[in-house]
């Protein structure tokens, strides 16, 4: 299939990805003209420019630009096959025009659940391990150099570990939240019979990091990892029974650019009729649809937190109390 990228930053994720699953990559676009013909001449793409038009021959597009702009570009590439990036940007604004967006091959990329480390969590679960699930924790810590609102860090960084353990669990519900000093949020849901708290932290150090703990009837497990700019992604080695299974996933392995390219092998197995339903969602692929139900799920977030401020705020090494919502 012939194939484009939106975005020269993330995107050039995706245009390896796409040549890795047998596409041919014959358009870039971006919004600077003169770093989009860059990128182009590097990669060896004949095609590029600053309007959807230069990508009127791909049948695959990749949409990795700003979060604010998924709707726009999801909507003008609903006759194709779309890979976009993570959250879909679902807000109360925005959420009538989701609901009625008919992009029937389009795909929203959340990785988590195509690494190594994650499959293994899947596989304890799924073996009856852990037996009922009675309580998940997740906790994600943030300092990245974006200027985003608090409702926007959790959208974009708790999504991470949110598709996972919906992947792994199943649906969840909204119960309540509360807000800090910037970043620093705490949600509580429902799945199945346990409480799920996924609480979202500044982190003293540039990067991200991601604690899961999951508590059984049987066992409990352990989920840690992160990303720092010096050390790229990595994942550390599944605690089963405050036990270590296997090794982890070192950051020489290239975790995140390796799940991110299995997205797109999935997408377009599931596209070419080589992946089934029901293995495409076993795998951890989310379509439209599956996403939506998904970040529908959070949506109350926005509307609880509304009255905290929600100014854009670098999220990391600040000062910050504990405010509790009445």
């Amino acid at each position: 299939m012939k194939a484009g990228v939106i975005g020269t930053n993330w995107g050039r994720v995706h245009i390896d990805g796409f040549r890795k699953a047998g596409c041919d990559v014959i358009a870039v676009m971006a919004a600077a003209p003169e770093l989009v013909k860059h990128i182009a001449e590097e990669e060896n793409i004949p095609l590029w420019g600053t309007s959807v038009d230069v990508l009127s021959d791909c049948e695959v597009v990749a949409i990795a630009t700003p979060t604010h702009t998924h709707y726009e570009y999801l909507n003008a590439l609903k006759d194709r096959i779309v890979l976009c990036e993570k959250p879909l940007g679902l807000t109360p604004h925005n959420f009538e025009q989701f609901q009625h967006l008919n992009a029937p091959r389009a795909y929203i990329s959340y990785p988590f659940p195509f690494t190594n480390t994650a499959r293994q969590l899947q596989h304890i679960y799924q073996s009856g391990e852990l037996g009922d699930i009675l309580r998940i924790t997740a906790i994600t810590g943030v300092n990245l150099p974006y200027p985003k609102t608090p409702c926007e860090w959790f959208m974009e960084d708790m999504i991470h570990p949110y598709s996972l353990l919906t992947h792994i669990f199943g649906e969840m519900t909204f119960i309540d939240a509360f807000q800090g000093n910037g970043c620093n949020i705490s949600a509580r849901m429902r799945c199945q019979n346990a409480l799920v708290d996924l609480l979202l932290s500044p982190l003293p150090k540039q990067g991200l990091h991601f604690d899961i703990t999951i508590i059984g009837s049987k066992n409990t497990c352990q989920l840690r990892g992160g990303f720092r700019p010096d050390r790229q992604w990595w994942m550390e080695p599944l605690m089963f029974d405050d036990q270590a299974c296997g090794l982890g996933e070192p950051s020489d392995d290239n975790i995140w650019i390796r799940a991110n390219h299995r997205v797109s092998e999935a997408m377009l197995a599931h596209q070419t009729g080589n992946m089934s339903d029901k293995e495409a969602k076993d795998a951890g692929l989310f379509p439209l649809d599956r996403a939506l139900d998904m970040e529908i799920s959070l949506l109350p977030l926005w509307i609880v937190l509304s009255e905290f401020d929600q100014t854009p705020t670098l999220a990391g090494n600040m000062m910050w109390h504990t405010c509790i919502k009445p």
